[in-house]
Order: C-alpha cells, then structure tokens, then sequence
C-alpha cells in the first residue's frame, strides 16, 4: 500500500528535528531551572499527555516481569540520559556538544545489535554507522579542545544510558503498546525523581517565564513525542534503522542552534550534516552489494514475549510493512 511506504519516512523525518530541538530547549531550561526541576516536570507534562492517549486508545496493560522491563527502560533511556545530559548543560556544556557526545550512541547501538540482539549485520549497516559516526564528529569537532574538563563525564555517561535504553527497549518490550510504554516509563521516571528529590537540594519552580516555557516543550514535543515517534520506529524497523536516524541529530542541533541560540553556523556543520547523510543512506542498504542480513523471525522476537498481552511482531527491518491500524500506533493489531 502507498500508506505504509510512506509511514515510515514521514515518521523518520519527524523524528530527527523532535529529537535534536531536546538539547536547545534543555539548554534554555537548565539555565533558569534546577536539573531535578527539569526532570521533574517534563514527566509530569508528559504522562498528563499520555494519559489522554491512553484514555483514547486504552490500549492493553503488560503483564508480569514486563512491568519491570518497563522500569529499567525507564531508568535508563529516561532518568539516567537526561539527568546526565542536563547535568553537563547546567554545567556548562554546549548543547551542539552535548548531541555529539550523544551521537556516539548509535554506533555503540549498531554494533552491539549483533551480540544482544541475535541481528545478523552486513558491511552497510556497519560502514554507515561508521561514516555516521564520522560526520557526526566532524560536526563539533573544535568543541572537543574547549577545556570543559571532567563536565563531559555528564553527557558520556547520558550516551551509555541512550545505548542501554535503546537496545534494552528493543529487547524486552517490543511486544509492549508503544502508548502504555511511554506512559509507564514516564510514571516509573516520575516515582524516581521524587525519590531522589530530598538528596539533591534543588528548587521545585523555574526562575524565569524562559524556563517553564523550555520544560513544557521538553515535556509535550521531546518526552510525549519523540518517545512515541521513536518506539513506534523501533517496533516498525531495526535498532540500526533508528541509530542512522540519531546519526543526524548532532548536525541538525547545530543548524537549529543558530536561529534559537545565536550560534554561528560553522563549516563543520554543513560538512558534518552531509557526511552524517551518506553514512544513513548507506547504513539503510541503499548502496548495491552493501546489503545487511534480514532477521530470522526466531531471532527477531523478544524473549519475554510471553508478559505481554499480545505475542510480539517479527521484525523486519529490511522490507517495507504495513502501516498501523486507525486506531493508532498504541493498538495491539498487526504488530504496531
């Protein structure tokens, strides 16, 4: 169908600049805003927006350990990449550099994929994660002599919890509706901050109008949508599909940073943006010969499957498939 050739690329489109505009509007937010602050209502914001979504969709609820595979998901992709991520931004870490560090993720993502994952990888995939991550250095690559000192340890360590979280998210609760995934990693998040909350001594509201309008963003666009854009990729296609993807963001954050935060637009930008798009095109066997290896359907279905309410899809990351059913990406029929 037309439909479904088309969702994906759309939704791969809209992803990128979801996911980049993060840093800018988590730069604005940390510099008015306690990190704990930041955390705190950008889960609240986004489990109010989930919960309308499940409130439409009532989509079905995980069973057994699925539940705690959420949790660690949550801890992960969620609690632990951006409290380090927000951390090194309060600290004086550049956004753009903070999204390169970051970018490094996907090439960690794609070349684990084979040990964790069971996912056979032919020379494209690795040749475009590697070119990927070529250009994604050539971005910012002047920033990395700035002196910030042991500040980049926040958003190296934001990068292995993105790398965790990902590959974590695509093992365990790929048979999960991507609507109630979202919404229990929000509340797990949610729960953990205010755990946390009495040990770190931070303020509860923003000091400035600036600040409260970033954490909105972050809550709406960055936690509800990109989460929602991200998992349903995921499910659709492969972690190396949505890691050519997160190869684009460290350029794209550079070009929005310009209009946003003032920043000139460097060489290294256009440069590192057209390498970063090579690397994808080849990364999605778009290059005669460079093919990767399709998925076996045994190895493609998580091994928890049986937690959840409905089996898990096979996944396909080579081929085109069928778009999501009208009721939404949350529904649990035909594998989106």
């Amino acid at each position: 169908m037309t439909s479904s050739r088309w969702l994906v690329p759309v939704l791969a489109v809209l992803f990128v600049p979801l996911w980049a505009s993060g840093f800018i509007a988590g730069k604005i937010a940390t510099g008015s805003t306690d990190v704990p602050a930041v955390l705190f209502w950008r889960f609240v914001i986004a489990l109010v927006v989930m919960l309308v979504a499940v409130a439409v969709q009532r989509p079905g609820l995980p069973r057994g350990r699925a539940w705690l595979h959420l949790a660690v998901t949550a801890l992960l992709l969620q609690v632990g990449q951006f409290s380090f991520v927000y951390s090194g931004l309060a600290s004086g870490v550049p956004a753009g550099l903070s999204s390169l560090i970051l970018g490094m993720a996907p090439l960690l993502v794609g070349l684990l994929t084979p040990l964790l994952l069971a996912t056979r990888l032919g020379v494209g995939p690795v040749l475009g994660l590697l070119i990927g991550a070529t250009g994604v250095y050539v971005v910012l690559a002047d920033d990395l002599g700035a002196g910030l000192g042991g500040n980049l340890v926040f958003p190296v360590l934001g990068m292995l919890s993105l790398a965790a979280g990902t590959l974590y998210q695509k093992r365990f609760n790929d048979g999960t509706p991507v609507v109630t995934s979202v919404v229990v990693q929000m509340a797990t998040s949610l729960v953990a901050t205010l755990v946390a909350w009495p040990f770190l001594g931070a303020d509860w509201l923003s000091r400035a109008p600036s600040g409260w309008a970033a954490v909105a963003f972050l809550g709406v666009v960055n936690s509800a949508g990109a989460f929602v854009l991200m998992f349903v990729l995921l499910r659709l296609r492969s972690t190396v599909f949505v890691s050519s993807l997160l190869n684009l963001v460290p350029a794209t954050t550079a070009l929005v940073a310009v209009p946003v935060l003032g920043e000139p637009l460097t060489v290294q930008a256009v440069l590192g943006l057209g390498i970063a798009l090579v690397g994808m095109f080849v990364g999605l066997g778009r290059v005669p010969g460079l093919r990767g290896h399709p998925v076996t359907a045994d190895a493609a279905v998580p091994a928890e499957q049986p937690d959840t309410v409905a089996a898990a899809p096979v996944e396909r990351p080579d081929a085109d498939i069928a778009a999501p059913p009208a009721g939404g990406p949350g529904r649990r029929a035909g594998g989106a």
